[in-house]
């Protein structure tokens, strides 16, 4: 589980932290404030898994024996999520960007590495290099390929022992982390970057810190509206066929404690129409014709793929490989009442599995469900927070809200999301009974 993030220029974030991360986080706060930010920092974390060797030749001819160590360290890079989706391609597509990046300034070495070239005084360039494969472990599928050098700007050292002051930012520095302390993520496309105020090279890159465990990239979802409007994948659907007992009843089970309409219908489901890539779910009632979940509405559509992914997830994952949800905006598409029933049994599903979700909304509906849920002890109290974010001139930061805040805040009538003075459309003052004299 993910305990502590410290950020250093990624997006719209110069600097800030998060502490106090619990097994389920509410994010809440007005537009601009990071919420989005955060969980693709948290997701860019979680999915790089990929073996690399990372390698700064300047380091390597150092006279210090301790700053050469640098160049040996384990490193990863960006490995697909549970839908199979590649990391920053997705991201960028996300952002209205096409997927891969042409002006990467990287290259394929003959030996199958990835070289990289920042054009910065401090970092002259390094190499991402494949790991030597291990006994009876196919070499061809370590090596890099051309695509991986557009697709690739992110690399990771778990828990280095020592780091080169080059690559350790101030802020991260006066945050008192030490190297071993934490896994540092290194990005260096320039869209991701923090523009204004560079005063020096690690300015130009984005570079944050986590604390805790990582789940494995093959058990992460991010959910939003991008997944939403995708098919599944051929490859998921295939494997998780064969792979996961009933896989299709235990959906149908789950979806139907949503809209219980569904009662009684089977889920299937099959190649997409109009030959289009992916698969689609389709719903069947008995002695009926299936229908394209599609059909049903963009809310059904929102809680089949979720609870899809969902339900593949708590079947995967262990102690030892946990996983991890990013839920943008739970309420796109959906009414309050199947909003609450939906959040009812994605904290069903996750209570009772090592996983870790993290939630960002603009819903009071679901924030007062969620605290609902905590006094009811239907999930541990002290195992989830709401998270108040606030971005200002760069600067993040937060402040968080165990069970009893929330319920004062809510029993009293304010609205926890709202940092300005705001009177809400659904906050009514009673008029005096003078007003309507006169009236018939």
């Amino acid at each position: 589980m993910i305990k502590k993030l410290f950020i250093h220029r990624f997006r719209g974030i110069r600097q800030g932290r998060i502490d106090n991360l619990r097994r389920f986080n509410v994010f809440i706060g007005p537009n601009n404030s990071g919420k989005t930010a955060v969980l693709e920092l948290l997701y860019l974390s979680a999915t790089s898994g990929r073996p690399a060797q990372f390698v700064r030749e300047d380091l390597m001819n150092a006279e210090d024996e301790a700053r050469a160590r640098v160049s040996a360290l384990e490193a990863t890079t960006s490995a697909p999520d549970l839908l199979g989706q590649a990391p920053l391609p997705c991201l960028r597509q996300r952002h209205n960007a096409k997927p891969e990046w042409k002006k990467s300034g990287t290259g394929l070495t003959r030996q199958g590495g990835i070289r990289v070239e920042l054009d910065l005084p401090s970092w002259p360039g390094f190499l991402l290099a494949a790991p030597p494969p291990e006994p009876n472990q196919d070499e061809d599928k370590l090596i890099f390929k051309e695509k991986d050098c557009a697709e690739i700007a992110l690399f990771t050292l778990p828990k280095p022992e020592y780091l080169d002051n080059t690559m350790v930012p101030p802020y991260l520095r006066e945050q008192g982390l030490h190297p071993p302390d934490a896994d540092w993520h290194y990005l260096w496309e320039d869209t991701w970057v923090y523009r204004w105020e560079q005063n020096s090279d690690i300015d130009k890159l984005a570079v944050w810190a986590t604390q805790g465990q990582r789940p494995a990239p093959k058990h992460v979802i991010s959910f939003n509206f991008n997944t939403i409007d995708a098919h599944l994948p051929a490859h998921f659907v295939k494997e998780n066929y064969h792979r996961i007992l009933d896989w299709w009843e235990k959906i149908a089970a789950q979806l139907t404690k949503v809209f219980p309409s569904l009662e009684g219908a089977k889920i299937e489901m099959m190649e997409a129409s109009d030959g289009q890539p992916g698969y689609a779910g389709y719903v069947r009632f008995p002695g009926k014709a299936p229908l394209p979940i599609d059909q049903l509405g963009d809310g059904a559509r929102h809680a089949f793929k979720l609870l899809t992914a969902l339900v593949t997830l708590r079947e995967t994952v262990s102690d030892e490989r946990p996983g991890m949800l990013l839920w943008e905006e739970p309420e796109v598409f959906n009414n309050p009442a199947t909003l609450t029933r939906l959040l009812t049994v994605v904290v069903d599903m996750v209570k009772d599995k090592p996983i870790q979700v993290f939630l960002a909304t603009h819903s009071i509906e679901l924030l007062a469900h969620f605290t609902r849920l905590l006094q009811q002890e239907y999930f541990p109290s002290a195992e989830a927070l709401a998270f108040l974010f606030d971005l200002r001139d760069g600067v993040f930061k937060n402040s968080w809200f165990d069970v009893h805040h929330l319920t004062s805040w809510l029993e009293s009538g304010l609205d926890p999301r709202i940092l300005e003075d705001f009177e809400a459309p659904l906050q009514f003052q009673l008029r005096h009974e003078d007003e309507y004299e006169g009236i018939c």
